[in-house]
Order: structure tokens, then sequence, then C-alpha cells
């Protein structure tokens, strides 16, 4: 995830300023949000099959419900100005192979798994505009395409504006609460973008120590929305940008150690996870429901490592097929280089 296009880059280290390198802190906060999203599934999709979410499990995903996706879009956001920088050509089309092309592929697997309407073209557009969890997909891919058009500004100004109709949006009638969040989370697309462009400048800001300040006001912020049980908007734009600095901060600190292995991976190869993990958890569901396990606090956390497994074994499949790896992105197709002939 944007983060999702960019998953199969290779580290690198660039010191020039404005260039954005993958180094491992980036993947390892990536996977670290992708967790959260399966344990977040994990909980609201109970609900499918009639069993009530665990409490506890429901809190610690309540306590991150501002902090998730904002943090994938603000690193999606920092890999941008690199990607534009590789033409218009090569850019559009890397955009069509990781992130339309598993969109409408993963799109097409929810209508079969969860039986979705299909039989009319407005049932189809429904799905497709957003109407799954691919949500994220969707909106990164659009947000890649107005990319393009406004590379010449300044992103921050970019975000400042998108900001606006946000909170303009969000007074709005509840009909249009999608674009709400739609603008809401373009806008840490775009703040991201920025610090992207200003690398150096952004390294050095998360790596003072204030920033554990954040980190301070981003755990009453997120005790407060759990007990309040608020929701992800606008309202709330200080306290998320604290935790991303925070986040950023951390995660630059304990990068490298042994525990961060497996959300690292998860991080490197987070749209493998993020495409298989919902039809997975609500598989192994419906499953372990009809055997008779109905104990939501097994059912939920078994969910979870069912469907990490799940993505772990399409992780692994796909450096190794090209047929699974279909699953996730077009190939790029190289052409054939021409052999020079031997010198007599």
């Amino acid at each position: 995830m944007g983060g999702v296009t960019s998953m199969t880059e290779t580290n690198r280290t660039e010191a020039g300023a404005g260039r954005t390198p993958r180094q491992s802190w980036m993947d390892l906060l990536r996977g670290l949000a992708i967790l959260l999203v399966v344990a977040f599934h994990s909980v609201t999709i109970l609900n499918r099959v009639d069993l009530p979410p665990p409490a506890w499990l429901k809190e610690i995903s309540d306590f991150f419900a501002l902090y998730r996706m904002p943090t994938l879009m603000f690193l999606s956001g920092l890999l941008l100005p690199q990607s534009l920088k590789k033409g218009s050509a090569v850019y559009f089309a890397g955009k069509v192979r990781s992130v339309w092309w598993p969109y409408l592929l993963w799109s097409a697997v929810t209508a079969v798994v969860f039986a979705r309407d299909v039989s009319s073209v407005s049932a189809i557009l429904s799905l497709l505009n957003g109407g799954s969890y691919l949500w994220f997909l969707y909106f990164v891919g659009l947000f890649y395409v107005f990319a393009y058009l406004v590379k010449s500004f300044n992103f921050l100004l970019v975000a400042v504006a998108i900001f606006g109709i946000a909170v303009l949006v969000s007074f709005g009638s509840p009909g249009i609460v999608v674009h709400t969040r739609m603008f809401h989370l373009m806008t840490y697309f775009f703040l991201g973008a920025f610090a992207g462009r200003h690398w150096n400048a952004f390294l050095a800001l998360i790596d003072r120590r204030e920033s554990l300040f954040a980190a301070a006001a981003a755990a009453i912020g997120g005790v407060c929305v759990a007990y309040f049980d608020v929701k992800s908007n606008p309202a709330f734009i200080a306290l998320t940008l604290a935790f991303v600095i925070a986040a950023c901060h951390l995660s630059r600190k304990v990068a490298g150690q042994r525990w961060t292995h497996l959300p690292n991976y998860v991080g490197r190869n987070s749209l493998k996870f993020y495409v298989s993990h919902f039809p997975a958890i609500y598989l192994f569901d419906v499953m372990a429901v009809r055997l008779g396990v109905t104990t939501a606090d097994i059912v939920a956390v078994a969910s979870m490592i069912f469907a990490l497994s799940v993505g772990l074994m399409l992780s692994v499949a796909s450096e190794r097929s090209k047929v699974v790896q279909l699953l996730f992105s077009i190939p790029k197709f190289r052409k054939p280089s021409t052999a020079r002939p031997a010198s007599a």
C-alpha cells in the first residue's frame, strides 16, 4: 500500500535533499499499521457470523481508530516525490500495475466470497466505488492521479486546501461521509508528500527527543477516543499528526531489533496481507462457527493468526511464482536484450 506500490523496491540510502530513501523503519511502521488493520477487522467481521466482539480486543482496536489509516496514508505520501521523478509513463504504468490491477482483481474476489450483487452496472459501480474493504486502494489510486496533476505545487499548500474541503464536507449530509473520509485521508497523503520533498528536514524533526511529547499526546487521545467511541475525522488532525510523528520516531529507534522482523516483513509485503486478510478472516469465522466454535475471543485471535498465515504464504509464493505474483501486480515487460556477436 503505497506504501502499497513501493513494497517491491529494494532498500536504499540516498543522501540528497528531497530524495526519499527506502528504509526499514518505514516498512516496520507500515507493517505495524497493517497488523492493526487485521486486528480491527478480526473484531468487526465477528458481527457477520453473529458473534459479539471481545471487549478487550475492541478497546485495543478503538485506541488506534484515529491513527491506523492516516499513518498508512502518510507513509504512502512519503514515497510520492521519488515516484514522480520516474517520468509520466513509468509513473502511471506503475500505478496501473500495482494499485488498480490488484484493486479490480480482488474486488472480483470480494464479489465472489461475499456474494455481492453484480447483476447490474450500478451494482458493479457501487462495489468499485470504494464499496468494500479495498477502499484504501481505491483512494490511493485516485490520490496518485490527483498528485500528478498538482505535482508542481507546494504539497503543504495542497494538504491545507484539501483539509479545508474535508472540514466543509464534514458538515454536509450523512450521504457524503465517504467523501469526508476521502478528503480527510488525502490530507495526510499530501502531508507525507511534503515531508518526502524535505526528507532531511523531516528526519531531523522526527529524530528529536521532543517527539516523545507527541507520543504522550497521542496516547491520551487514543484513550479518550476509545472511551467515547469517537470516529476518525478532521477535528482530530493534531492528535493524529502527533501520533504519526511519535510513531516515526519510535520506529526509527527500534528498527533492526529481532522482534521487528515479522512486522517489517508484513510492511514489505503489505499489499499481499492487505488484500487477502479480509476474506481470510471471514472464511475462517464462517468455518469456525459451522464447526461449533462460538467463543468470540478464540475465534477473533485464531482468525488473525490464520489471516497472517495466508498473507505469509501468498507473499512467499509470489516470490517464487509469476502466476501467484499476478494476484498482486502485473509483471513488467522488458524488451529482450540483443546479444552482441562474439568477436572473432
